[in-house]
């Protein structure tokens, strides 16, 4: 049984495909990437415990809030690849190291976990930031609008 196909824009489905390459790159998925690190960065500081005053390690001292001031997200260039994947960690500043005492305990101390119950926690809010940031680079390339 033969079946017959027009086909009356033979241009157009090639010309969507090179706009998605071009909508779907590099700064599209870095910035996606970064929308769900940042996700994730807000419950963190959001959760981090806040001690009742300021405190110091040896000379160094640290004010009231410091760790949830200290904490950050970072680009990691050898985990991502270029243009299919950007990789991110939403981690602390070096100065803020305490935290990871907070984090997981100690001998002497309780651990507070916030970081890993953050990351639970925003699991869907980081899926709608990857695909809102996509949306929109698709809908500024104007992939599929004549």
């Amino acid at each position: 049984m033969a079946k017959l196909i027009e086909v009356s824009n033979p241009d157009g489905f090639s010309d969507m495909l090179r706009k998605m390459e071009g909508a779907l790159g590099e700064s599209a998925i870095r910035k996606a990437g970064a929308a769900a690190a940042t996700v994730v960065l807000k419950e963190a500081q959001r959760r981090v415990p806040i001690g009742p005053g300021a405190h110091h390690q040896g000379s160094e001292q640290f004010p009231v809030g410091h760790g949830r001031d200290s904490l950050l997200v970072t680009f990691l260039p050898e985990k991502s690849v270029n243009g299919r994947q950007a990789t991110y960690a939403v981690t602390w500043s070096a100065s803020a190291y305490y935290l990871r005492f907070v984090e997981y305990g100690t001998s002497k101390m309780a651990a507070q976990p916030f970081f890993r119950p953050s990351i639970d926690a925003t699991r869907l809010a980081q899926y709608y930031a990857v695909a809102q940031e996509l949306d929109k680079a698709i809908a500024e390339a104007k992939i599929g609008e004549r």
